[in-house]
């Protein structure tokens, strides 16, 4: 039995040496003061996963499409956080967004965001009476603004304003 659990596993094993880019980005991920050396391990295999497990997966032909689909999915978000931090960090252009040090949104979440604000202008509309049917102000009915009969600021008696001597 402990011979099937055996064969089941994969044995991964990396050598590299300096000065190889390699070399250095392996011992940063062992050997720093952020995170554990197995920690830094998990975070080496998930960027190797982010980029290859849909491929892996369609190869391995296990998943339906639509489910390997959904595993690039989330697996270009782990990319695109990776890039929005490095370009965040090094204060470089995002090639997504085209600006340095911003994030970029989702089709979805961006379609979201836009649904919500109409839905707020909407509400706004139908609690102050309008409706889409009514007429638009004229541009010289906006032109006036509005009619205040100075009740709006108080009185300014009651307020005291000292002015400086230097400046009169």
């Amino acid at each position: 039995m402990a011979e099937d659990s055996k064969s089941d596993r994969v044995k991964f094993v990396y050598n590299a040496q300096f000065p190889a880019s390699t070399a250095v980005v392996l011992n940063y991920l062992i050997n720093n003061d952020v995170f554990t050396s197995r920690q830094g391990r998990q975070r080496a295999m998930d960027a190797i996963a982010a980029f290859y497990r849909p491929l892996a997966e369609e190869e391995r032909g296990e998943m339906s499409e639509e489910q390997v689909q959904a595993v690039a999915g989330v697996c270009v978000e782990q990319l695109v956080k990776q890039i929005d931090t490095l370009c965040d960090r090094y204060q470089l252009p995002n090639p997504i967004t085209g600006r340095p040090g911003s994030s970029a949104i989702s089709g979805d979440r961006l379609e979201s965001i836009l649904e919500s604000g109409f839905q707020t202008i909407a509400d706004a509309i139908r609690g102050s009476g309008l409706s889409l049917d009514s007429p638009l102000p004229s541009p010289t009915d906006l032109e006036q603004g509005v009619v205040m009969d100075g009740s709006e600021l108080g009185d300014i008696d009651d307020y005291e304003i000292d002015i400086p001597e230097d400046v009169c």
